[in-house]
């Protein structure tokens, strides 16, 4: 089994409550992206279904993670152990990837959703449902949602994982028993990556820690990168970092280059998260609008750790975060990539701290 970082507290009151037989039928669980929300569910559902439970170091109830039931589970496949994902669009009702930032959850989706929680469990006493980015259900789906999540059927145990729970309904929150999951300390991803990884150099676990930005999901994949191209390549971070380094080397003129360099990077990066499978053509506008705000998520992590940890650079820094979030909000509402970025990049290298060097014209 795929071990949780940084989030065991959380897992031992479940484990607890599941002792007691006091566990939540309707479970809500927050957090950033990759920050350990999905390995949670899985742990999770292999503990309600699996048939050979035993103890854990501290004498609590875990799933034994080798039996069929668990295997199922984690590759996807137990009849008791459902998994509901946003789609495209409703002209395009196809499972959308993880990072597709404009997906949906249609009222569609969330009936089937409902319908799914009547039937009785085929192969135990439980049944385990999972709607995944809950943030992305409409209105009218949520609605539709209420008097299941409020009164489960007997048996169904429903998780709802989110990145956001500000944005939802005090309806839904009042609803469920909510684990808000923080980021993880960076010291505990880095022992984690060398046990995952111990041919790896200490500067490569470096940037992959500094790239999962509290996220151990995003570092461990940033350092199975950074361990396949064999020393090829930089990190995401380093990317980023060097991209706004050139913020306070550059003219304003230099603006229509950073946006080229955004713009290849963007896709790069996006191609790699959306991982084999996904037909991007079929995801229209949508994909580049997604692959540009994914490469701002990046260089905002970048930014954070260049600018607000010194006192001489955390005022422009945090005005120079603040133009990065509107661009990337107008750019998921439908503006035009390329003259966003123009703007963004013209607007922060105006922002240059006093003590900047002057700056040079060109690339």
């Amino acid at each position: 089994m795929k071990p949780i970082i940084g989030h065991q507290a959380r897992w031992d009151g479940l484990a607890r409550a599941f002792a007691k037989g006091q566990i939540p039928q309707t479970l809500l669980i927050s957090g950033s992206p990759n920050v350990g929300k999905s390995t949670f569910v899985l742990r999770y559902a292999q503990l309600l279904l699996c048939p050979e439970l035993e103890e854990d170091e501290n004498g609590l109830p875990a799933p034994c993670g080798v039996c069929k039931t668990c295997h199922q589970v984690e590759i996807g496949v137990h009849a008791d152990y459902r998994v509901f994902r946003p789609i495209v669009s409703k002209t395009e009702p196809i499972t959308a990837p993880e990072t597709l930032d404009s997906s949906l959850i249609a009222v569609s989706g969330a009936r089937d959703f409902v319908e799914e929680t009547m039937r009785k469990p085929l192969h135990g006493p439980r049944k385990v449902l999972w709607m995944h980015q809950f943030e992305r259900c409409q209105e009218e789906a949520q609605n539709a949602m209420l008097k299941t999540l409020e009164e489960p059927p007997s048996g169904a145990f429903l998780v709802l994982t989110t990145e956001n729970s500000r944005n939802l309904r005090e309806t839904i929150l009042s609803r469920c028993w909510h684990l808000p999951f923080p980021r993880v300390v960076e010291s505990e991803i880095e022992s984690w990556l060398y046990n995952e990884f111990p041919s790896s150099t200490p500067q490569e676990v470096l940037e992959a820690v500094r790239a999962g930005a509290g996220r151990p999901g995003a570092a461990w994949r940033e350092l199975q990168r950074l361990q396949e191209s064999d020393g090829t390549r930089l990190s995401r971070f380093a990317v980023a970092s060097e991209m706004l380094k050139k913020l306070d080397r550059v003219s304003p003129v230099a603006a229509l280059g950073l946006t080229e360099e955004a713009m290849k990077w963007a896709t790069v990066w996006w191609e790699e998260d959306a991982g084999e499978g996904v037909d991007l053509k079929k995801l229209g506008a949508k994909g580049p609008r997604t692959a540009a705000a994914r490469f701002l998520d990046e260089l905002m992590i970048a930014g954070r750790s260049m600018w607000m940890q010194n006192l001489d650079t955390s005022e422009v820094g945090a005005a120079r975060l603040d133009q990065m979030r509107k661009t990337r909000h107008y750019i998921l509402r439908n503006a035009n990539r390329q003259l966003a970025l123009d703007v963004m990049f013209g607007r922060l290298i105006a922002l240059r701290p006093r003590a900047a060097t002057s700056p040079v014209r060109g690339r």
